[in-house]
């Protein structure tokens, strides 16, 4: 939902948390097919997008150094891909990101940033796109993107381009644990093709209707990426365990490529009280208590 300020236009752009995903053996033209299981959390950065002669973007936050040197990250990609859909070279706006998640951590955190962007413009432009449009712009710019667009409970098929949202899914009490490792994509994915993987299997019905539901579902099944992720960091078989390990955790698994895993707990307060124990013993880490949302 879009926040009209006094000057402009706010979108929330949410952490995207893998709840599954297998990936299958990668295809002629070098993607990979998959089956997710995707939520999303309160948890996230923040667009402000106001009128401007110009298309510029500024970035603060406390994860703002991150991207300093990144000048056309996806942010302004997806400003670009949405003029140019519209017809409209002559529209400007001045965008600020305030970054809050970390970076290259598996959390779509730059995916979610352009889908935000995506919305907030078309809000500021006043422009006459349904959200599966702007998904479909979005594609153009990252597999992750249209998932992002909808930010709503939802099974990712086909490279990421295919999106059906869940007609059942409850909101989770979660913890998603950073270990303050940088974990690029590109380098899970080569690792996972070394083990020469097989096809894509078929997935499952994802649909639950409460949390013993949910946990049933996702302990049928696994994030194929996890292994490969472990032998490139092994920060991430460490957060793992330590989710593993806490009081009240029903289950622990990596989101997307890493390094963030996240574990499920009956109640948010179970979750709050995790992440207070992990930031005095790893202050470095990142420990965020939070609700992975369900069906909208």
């Amino acid at each position: 939902m879009s926040l009209t300020l006094r000057a402009g236009v706010e979108q929330f752009a949410p952490a995207k948390v893998n709840l599954t995903l297998r990936v299958g053996r990668a295809q002629a033209d070098g993607y990979h097919p998959l089956d997710s299981l995707v939520v999303f959390a309160d948890w996230g950065d923040t667009i402000i997008a106001e009128p401007a002669d110009d298309l510029t973007l500024a970035i603060e936050g406390d994860r703002a150094n991150a991207l300093k040197d990144e000048p056309h990250n996806l942010v302004l990609k997806a400003a670009w891909a949405l003029r140019a859909a519209a017809g409209r070279r002559e529209l400007g706006a001045r965008l600020t990101l305030t970054k809050r998640l970390p970076v290259a951590a598996g959390l779509g955190g730059g995916s979610s940033d352009a889908a935000a962007a995506l919305r907030v413009l078309t809000a500021l432009w006043d422009l006459d796109f349904s959200r599966r449009q702007l998904a479909e712009i979005g594609s153009t710019i990252g597999a992750d993107v249209p998932v992002c667009v909808h930010a709503r409970a939802a099974r990712m098929s086909g490279i990421g381009e295919v999106v059906t949202p869940l007609a059942a899914w409850p909101a989770l009490p979660a913890l998603i644990l950073h270990p303050g490792s940088a974990l690029s994509t590109g380098p899970v994915f080569r690792a996972f093709d070394e083990c020469d993987p097989g096809p894509l299997r078929d997935g499952a019905v994802m649909a639950a209707g409460d949390l013993e539901g949910a946990l049933r579902r996702l302990a049928a099944d696994a994030n194929d990426l996890e292994a490969p992720a472990r032998r490139l960091c092994p920060a991430v078989g460490e957060a793992l365990d330590l989710l593993t390990d806490l009081p009240g955790a029903r289950l622990a698994r990596m989101s997307g490529s890493g390094a963030s895993c996240f574990a499920i707990f009956q109640t948010l307060d179970a979750a709050r009280e995790s992440a207070a124990l992990i930031q005095r013993a790893r202050p470095d880490w990142t420990a965020a208590p939070v609700t992975l949302a369900g069906a909208a």
